[in-house]
């Protein structure tokens, strides 16, 4: 299983005063305020860290999770710069991760993304720009267009005609690929956040036949 997630820079540093009272305590753990009450660069670091929750939970859900918005339960340690492990205080919940997730983040002067797994899951992202389309379904067309993307990819590199794939959300919002009709034992996961946009595929999981 693959979760991710993207932060715009820009938009970011324009639409949300991470300073502002209550807010650190809100999402971040008494270790997270730490980490990043000591970084050099506390923008990037509350950023990364959000990043990482976001890419984990979506881990969580797709295992079997159940959706809570309580950012605390879930607490981030990091190994280095770029990777860590993400743990889902489950105790309440009606699932139990043996394993604590991993994260990888990246970074540049635009955005900072993530990607979660669980185990060893060879994984394929892809970040790209995404055309600003003003109005109430922006969010819609960002959807719609990495969806093609994904089916555009898959068809390429399995040799399959693109009419015959499809993107569906289950019932907990969580996106599916299906072949004819048929769901693949292939994790997904999209992000988008501002100008940017990415998707993450599990690699060698499909089988034609």
């Amino acid at each position: 299983m693959v979760g991710n997630d993207i932060i715009d820079i820009e938009e970011t540093r324009r639409s949300t005063n991470w300073t502002r009272p209550r807010f650190m305590q809100k999402l971040f753990t008494v270790h997270e305020q730490a980490i990043i009450n000591t970084a050099t660069d506390p923008f990037t670091m509350v950023w990364q860290l959000w990043s990482m929750k976001e890419s984990a939970y979506k881990v969580f859900i797709q295992a079997g999770g159940h959706r809570f918005f309580n950012p605390t339960k879930i607490q981030c340690s990091l190994e280095n710069s770029k990777t860590g492990q993400v743990e889902i205080n489950t105790s309440k919940l009606k699932i139990s991760l043996k394993s604590k997730i991993k994260t990888n983040t990246s970074f540049n002067a635009n955005y900072i993304f993530s990607t979660a797994i669980i185990n060893k899951e060879d994984v394929d992202t892809h970040i790209f720009q995404v055309a600003e389309k003003s109005g109430i379904n922006d969010s819609k067309h960002q959807s719609n267009f990495i969806y093609q993307q994904i089916i555009n990819y898959f068809s390429t590199i399995h040799s399959l005609n693109t009419k015959a794939l499809s993107i569906r959300k289950t019932e907990m919002g969580i996106p599916k690929l299906y072949y004819k009709s048929k769901v693949l034992n292939t994790s997904i996961s999209i992000t988008h956040h501002g100008k940017y946009a990415a998707y993450s595929i599990q690699k060698n999981t499909f089988n034609k036949a």
